[in-house]
């Protein structure tokens, strides 16, 4: 799997920081800025803690999934200063510059994968989502997405998401029709009128048949460049799962997890806070030096990947039960399959 090559935004003393088309992100206005700005997918104000280091090192630390010499190259053709300098990789920054840097050029074959459609009427589409595909376009992806492909596919450029789940989740996924049918269902999501139902091949044996995790999660790093969440990150929101384990698979265990609230990762950051994570997950089971190793080389060890146990989250979004956009009064229940990956994986190790 080759790494992405994203922009990504950290580092302290960066004390504003775009990431996004310069326009929408609204830099300050200085020298030059309109002009740098015009085009480029991201921007990083240079804070006092970097003040007359290295342009590259300066890029290093705000974009740690690029080694040095892919960001000396990336200098060369596809960064701006907001200041009159020579845009070398040893320009020394500027306190209060901005630095300005556009995504590399995609090169992107359009996938084959299937998308079956789990229910279908005049307001709303459900599809069986197949893992390793993202549900929108994202800097590393364009063509190859749920939304892109669908409306290319089914000539429908009114489809809209009604929610979102990651790149490496399998299962339902709710689209509106129009925009009036998407934006009830996004507000039936955002209302907790919503029933989600997963499941997931977890490390471990829980010591309960059934039990409930209460923990508010927030962003967490500890090393500002790779972020999780946590109940001890910032700001923390409530989350509540519910979680019965299915049964026994080897070392590991087939669970199903209910969804109360919808936090980012929640079903992962749970179940890892738990002692349990989900196995595959690289963010939650790889420690940070395994983890950033794989961001760089888009490589795993083979100590990483004995780890992890799969080559993906073993994470399904097996139903979801929603009230109809037209009758609110009447619910919808959809159901996807667990997918061929997941079932061998479970298969091969049941006990």
């Amino acid at each position: 799997m080759a790494p992405r090559d994203r922009l990504t935004v950290s580092g302290e003393g960066s004390p504003e920081l775009g990431d996004g088309p310069c326009s929408a992100a609204g830099p300050p206005a200085g020298r030059g800025a309109r002009e740098a700005c015009s085009g480029a997918a991201h921007w990083y104000r240079v804070g006092p803690a970097f003040h007359g280091a290295r342009l590259d090192r300066f890029l290093q630390r705000m974009i740690p999934k690029l080694s040095r010499n892919r960001v000396q190259k990336a200098i060369e053709t596809r960064v701006r200063l907001s200041w009159d300098s020579p845009v070398k990789p040893s320009t020394p920054v500027r306190m209060g510059g901005i630095v300005y840097a556009d995504d590399p050029a995609l090169e992107e074959r359009e996938t084959d994968a299937a998308l079956p459609v789990l229910y279908e009427d005049r307001d709303v589409l459900a599809i069986d989502k197949p893992p390793g595909l993202v549900v929108h376009p994202t800097h590393g992806h364009n063509r190859n997405t749920v939304i892109t492909l669908l409306r290319t596919r089914r000539g429908e450029a009114g489809l809209t998401l009604a929610h979102r789940i990651d790149a490496e989740t399998s299962g339902v996924l709710l689209l509106g029709r129009h925009r009036w049918a998407a934006r009830k269902l996004q507000t039936a999501f955002e209302r907790g009128r919503v029933r989600k139902e997963y499941v997931a091949l977890a490390l471990g044996h829980p010591g309960e048949s059934r039990f409930t995790i209460e923990r508010p999660l927030g962003t967490h790093t500890r090393n500002g460049t790779i972020f999780r969440q946590s109940s001890l990150g910032s700001p923390v929101k409530p989350a509540r799962s519910l979680v019965a384990v299915l049964r026994a698979v080897d070392r590991f265990s087939l669970v199903a997890v209910e969804l109360v609230t919808g936090r980012r990762h929640q079903i992962r950051a749970h179940l890892a806070e738990e002692g349990h994570p989900v196995v595959g997950d690289k963010l939650y089971m790889l420690d940070d030096r395994d983890y950033a190793s794989f961001l760089r080389t888009g490589e795993l060890s083979a100590q990483a990947r004995q780890t992890l146990g799969a080559d993906r989250t073993l994470l399904h979004s097996r139903a979801i039960e929603i009230p109809h956009p037209r009758n609110p009064g009447g619910r919808i229940r959809i159901e996807a399959p667990i997918p061929d990956d997941m079932r061998r994986a479970i298969d091969g190790r049941t006990s």
